[in-house]
């Protein structure tokens, strides 16, 4: 039988990194949002092996589904989980900070633990990356902590337009948490005005009120594409966008749009509109 499931991404809303713990991971503070993905997975059980094969990229390495399934056959045994075939369709740059990839292992999780039962915990799942216990939950909105782990689902949600802005460039997490590391003159909020402030951009956004750019730490690592960015922000703000920021540790950035007739609603926004910022190789609009 094949099954074909749909995956997650999700934007940080907010972004605050802490120190470095001892596991080598960071403690963080964010506001999640799941949004639909573009991609998908097909599944087909058999074989003798565990095999990916991906349609629209190339993505180096492991495939973190092998290690999705490396995971589930470790803790529930070769029985209870057979190898798969998978085909994974890939629409989103890597690197963009989306949490694409870890879409795809959530995608995996959800479709074992609905086909076969066993609930998977969020501290279990860590080692395959921080954003898939959120991404593997069925939470739309949370505030993160821990290393990713720590999920407080929020039951409030937000109806707005979201379009992706992929560059040129992007970006590794392991180099840009240690080039996060190396800026030592950093302003560390602490954690409690980290979920104050987390606090206060849900509150705006689930008015419909305007926000504007959005708290992330990363930003500091961008300097040297800084103008790019700021011109892309200052041009969305002008197409009547509530909020707009980095996306996590990745090299994309995001716009936020309501959906009232009253507003721009980024009507403005278009494949010819954005031809100016010649650094763009790609734009969402979901």
């Amino acid at each position: 039988m094949l099954f074909l499931i749909p995956c997650s991404m999700k934007v940080n809303l907010t972004l605050r990194v802490f120190g470095r713990r001892g596991d080598g991971l960071h403690d963080i503070h964010s506001l999640y949002w799941r949004m639909r993905s573009p991609e998908a997975i097909e599944i087909t059980r058999g074989g003798d092996a565990d095999s990916v094969s991906v349609i629209g990229a190339e993505i180096p390495g492991e495939n973190i589904l092998i290690k999705g399934c490396r995971y589930l056959r470790s803790r529930w045994g070769e029985e209870a989980f057979p190898y798969l075939s998978m085909r994974v369709f890939k629409h989103v740059p890597a690197g963009s900070g989306l949490g694409a990839g870890s879409g795809n292992a959530a995608a995996l999780l959800r479709w074992f633990g609905e086909t076969c039962g066993p609930v998977l915990d969020a501290e279990s799942i860590l080692p395959l990356g921080a954003d898939v216990a959120f991404l593997a939950s069925d939470a739309d909105l949370a505030f993160v902590s821990g290393a990713g782990e720590v999920l407080n689902e929020i039951p409030e949600s937000l109806d707005l337009r979201p379009v992706l802005f992929f560059p040129e460039w992007s970006s590794d997490t392991r180099e840009a948490y240690i080039s996060l590391d190396r800026i030592k003159d950093r302003a560390l909020l602490g954690e409690a005005e980290s979920r104050a402030e987390s606090r206060d951009v849900l509150d705006k956004l689930s008015g419909g009120r305007k926000a504007g750019l959005l708290p992330n730490d990363f930003i500091q690592c961008f300097k040297e594409q800084e103008d790019c960015y700021n011109a892309l922000y200052d041009f969305v703000e002008s197409s009547g966008a509530l909020a707009w920021g980095l996306c996590g540790s990745g090299s994309a950035c995001f716009a936020l749009y309501g959906r009232g007739g009253d507003s721009k609603s980024g009507r403005c926004l278009s494949e010819g509109s954005l031809s100016r910022f010649k650094w763009l190789k790609k734009v969402m609009f979901l």
